[in-house]
């Protein structure tokens, strides 16, 4: 009983370290993102649409366009007034060649199963000088570091599972509901590293690479230990040119 009431206070810590990151990580997004720019934006991943229409305002688009797999999510977005297409980013993107200006595509690589594509699709619907911010989790952050050295799964994943968390108690909520239930695993977790090579073989230029959060560590701590190590930050913010 002791254990578990320990672990559950665990969980609500870590919890409140990710929705702190979660808003450091829009932050740097918007940051990446000029202001009053105009052009063509699209936002990979819309989910529901909040952060497309808040980021689409920040450039003053001429046109902003949701890419979201879930159907639920597509049908709320459009409800929203927005362009959005339902569309699988790990296949061929219902978007010309050469007509994007910004993309963003935050929490979302991760799951894919195919990166290749997602990179080759984005290279080729973006304008050339066009820029694309991405976030995603860092494999080598040091609360997965510490995870494989008790030899657990990392807290990233990849998750081994739809259904249960498997070797991943933290975020175990994400896996409660109704029977039946599925999430979006992660697939691919990468380090910042890596992201940065990815995105070099696929003919883009690493404009700026930033680290966000840096579990366990809180707040401003987390800030500078963020800042003096990005490559073990828990999360990276990547701004890419074409």
């Amino acid at each position: 009983m002791i254990f578990e009431e320990r672990m559950n206070l665990i969980d609500s810590y870590i919890e409140f370290l990710g929705r702190s990151a979660g808003a450091a990580i829009e932050r740097e997004v918007e940051g990446f993102l000029p202001e009053k720019a105009g052009g063509v934006f699209v936002d990979c991943g819309s989910g529901e649409g909040e952060k497309t229409l808040k980021r689409a305002k920040r450039l003053g688009a001429k046109e902003a366009v949701g890419l979201e797999e879930n159907r639920e999510n597509y049908l709320k977005a459009k409800q929203k007034g927005m362009e959005v297409y339902q569309v699988d980013l790990n296949k061929k993107w219902p978007l010309s060649s050469g007509e994007v200006d910004y993309m963003t595509a935050t929490e979302v690589v991760e799951h894919l199963v195919d990166l290749d594509n997602f990179f080759s699709e984005a290279r080729r619907v973006l304008k050339k000088g066009a820029t694309m911010v991405i976030s995603t989790e860092n494999l080598a952050g040091y609360r997965n570091i510490l995870a494989l050295l008790f030899g657990r799964q990392p807290y990233t994943g990849p998750y081994l599972s739809r259904i249960f968390p498997i070797g991943h108690r933290v975020g175990v909520g994400y896996f409660s509901g109704p029977k039946g239930k599925r999430i979006a695993p992660h697939i691919n977790v990468m380090t910042s590293w890596a992201l940065e090579q990815l995105l070099r073989k696929h003919g883009f230029k690493v404009d700026k690479l930033v680290g966000v959060a840096f579990y366990p560590l809180p707040g401003i701590m987390a800030s500078l230990a963020a800042k003096v190590d990005k490559y073990h930050a828990s999360y990276c913010v990547v701004k890419a040119v074409k």
